[in-house]
């Protein structure tokens, strides 16, 4: 999945709109309950804050808590392109890494049941290119059945997703993932692990390299095996407000120490990605509506 994984998750094709109810959702259940394994630490991801059969009311307090007040609430569910996001962000020290996990919350205008995840969250112009944002750039593709013979072994429905991404021109990092998504009445999961099985894999592996040079210069480094990231998307339909749906995305991936020296760099362009592609996002949704909703 690319990395961040949040970006990953907002700019990849992410499973199938028809999978399981999520309590057999597998990677889904693994983030939460197994986590993301960094030497001998495991960080895992929250279960969610909007989970299924909440009552409306506590979800607005849940929501109020989360913004601030309900002033805030109003601002965050209003349809606009620019309505704001929420975004917390934390580090766990690692052995060779810092985990770098966050938590963004959004609302998109939409009918979920008519949303198709990879219609979502990738365009699926093949001709449209990687992402760009914070001089960083990503580029994902689900690998067709010729290229993931050990897809066998994943999930019923899911899917092996390879990511590239160059980060800052200082770092090229590449993984493949396993990407499931699961719906119920009230919601849609789409869940994504890094595959440590293609650490070691010739064509789909999970390493990274320093980028040396610019230009006709430009080479990389060694290669690093690398331990990739967690993440998963909830999109909960809000009754009391038909047509909008309630964002909560958890993520954590790894970041080792040899990219920036423990520094925040990466951490720091969160917030600029996260607006860029839910801004983006909700353009599409938008000038995909009939005129009448308009």
């Amino acid at each position: 999945m690319s990395i961040p994984l949040f970006l990953g998750l907002l700019s990849t094709t992410l499973g199938s709109p028809d999978g399981p109810p999520h309590a057999e959702n597998a990677v889904f259940r693994a983030v939460v309950d197994e986590g993301l394994a960094v030497g001998d630490r495991a960080v895992r991801l929250p279960a969610p804050t909007f989970p299924d059969g909440q009552a409306a009311d506590d979800r607005r307090s849940a929501l109020r808590e989360l913004a601030g007040s309900d002033r805030a609430v109003e601002d965050f569910l209003r349809d606009s392109v620019t309505a704001p996001f929420l975004l917390s962000l934390d580090d766990r020290k690692a052995e060779g890494a810092i985990v770098r996990t966050g938590h963004l919350y959004f609302s998109l205008r939409v009918d979920l049941d008519e949303i198709d995840p990879a219609d979502l969250f990738t365009n699926a112009d093949p001709d449209a290119g990687p992402v760009e944002a914070g001089n960083m750039r990503f580029e994902a593709r689900v690998l067709g059945p010729e290229e993931a013979p050990d897809a066998d072994d994943a999930p019923p429905g899911a899917r092996l997703v390879h990511s590239t991404g160059r980060l800052l021109d200082r770092i090229a990092v590449e993984s493949t993932s396993v990407v499931l998504g699961s719906r119920s009445a009230e919601s849609m999961v789409v869940a994504s692990m890094t595959d440590r099985r293609l650490d070691g894999d010739d064509r789909r592996p999970n390493r990274w390299a320093t980028i040396e040079g610019r230009g006709d210069d430009e080479k990389t480094g060694p290669p690093h095996p690398y331990a990739g990231g967690i993440g998963y998307a909830k999109l909960t339909r809000l009754e009391d407000r038909p047509g909008t749906v309630l964002v909560e995305l958890h993520f954590a991936f790894a970041e080792p120490t040899e990219w920036f020296d423990g520094a925040p760099i990466l951490r720091s362009k969160f917030s600029l990605i996260a607006q860029d592609q839910i801004r983006r996002l909700r353009r599409e949704l938008q000038s995909a509506r009939p005129s009448s909703e308009d």
